[in-house]
């Protein structure tokens, strides 16, 4: 049975170059993956999970597409990710569907592990790293109230194949500011109201201290969310200077047997159109409300990567 990988991301982590640029290079693994600059995956942003997705469509027997030998299975992903993303809904809400689906995600995992003789499969999606609520920035949840990575990867254990969960962890206070600077247009394109650096920290905060484990803050405590991987699968961390300097991408990755290339020799995408000094007057606004909230201490404490 091929080895089952999932590429969480974190968010804002070089995953745009890595599924644009470099899984398209497989020999070895067959790409489950997000086609980069495409939403690609269903809308999680509304509450009433029946009004989200059709669930009798889900949950019909012939609905499963086939998988191609190709660097990107789309169509595969976009059912993994309703599959996935509709249990942890209906798991957070006790909906009755709860069960079905999960029987149905682990089922479709079972028959695309068990019918494919490629020696790896990746299924690469950074909103996997995420919730509703840390996506956004919402101080409570709504919808699911776990990371999909989590509701996957205990799917894939499901199955009786062993995941392996791959990460990239960036220093933290350049990836909240990069993170917060991200929402800003997410929250413009939901018609909601731009936040302050501090007005994000301070509703990351409540999120995760409300609901460890499930806020944009995880990402930034490695130690704490490389043990909460840990209780699911292998873990594969490495930090983002790591991949920045690395001349084996697929290694670093958990990707053994792959061509070997270098990350700097790939475009960069995705820049954010803020200047240096910006970016350093949000970093310190993040610093002082980290501090403010309890939260940067234990960041620090628990930091592992640059």
């Amino acid at each position: 049975m091929p080895q089952i990988i999932v590429h969480i991301g974190a968010p804002r982590t070089g995953t745009t170059v890595i599924q644009k640029h470099c899984l398209p290079l497989l020999k070895k693994t067959l790409c489950i993956s997000k086609q980069p600059f495409t939403g690609g995956v269903p809308n999680l942003t509304r509450n009433d999970l029946n009004t989200i997705y059709d669930i009798k469509q889900l949950l019909n027997p012939n609905s499963l597409p086939s998988l191609k030998a190709s660097s990107n299975n789309s169509e595969v992903l976009s059912l993994l990710t309703s599959l996935t993303q509709a249990t942890a809904i209906a798991k957070a809400k006790r909906n009755d569907y709860h069960l079905k689906l999960n029987q149905k995600l682990v089922g479709t995992l079972s028959a695309y592990i068990n019918n494919y003789q490629k020696e790896k499969i990746l299924i690469s999606l950074e909103r996997l790293c995420d919730t509703e609520a840390s996506l956004i920035c919402n101080s409570r949840h709504e919808s699911e109230n776990e990371f999909n990575a989590i509701t996957l990867l205990r799917a894939i254990k499901d199955t009786s194949t062993y995941p392996l969960a791959t990460a990239c962890l960036r220093d933290p206070i350049p990836y909240l500011r990069s993170r917060y600077i991200r929402n800003i247009p997410m929250r413009l394109q939901k018609k909601v109201i731009k936040l302050s650096p501090d007005k994000y920290i301070q509703k990351q905060s409540i999120l995760e201290t409300n609901h460890p484990g499930t806020s944009a803050l995880t990402p930034a405590m490695h130690a704490e969310f490389i043990k909460q991987l840990q209780q699911h699968a292998f873990v594969k961390a490495f930090g983002f200077q790591e991949l920045l300097a690395s001349d084996d991408v697929f290694s670093l990755m958990g990707l053994q047997g792959e061509e070997k290339y270098a990350f700097k020799d790939f475009p960069r995408e995705n820049k954010l159109p803020f200047t240096k000094e910006q970016e350093q007057a949000i970093e310190v606004e993040i610093i002082k409300a980290l501090k403010q909230y309890g939260f940067y201490d234990r960041i620090i404490k628990a930091q592992m990567f640059e």
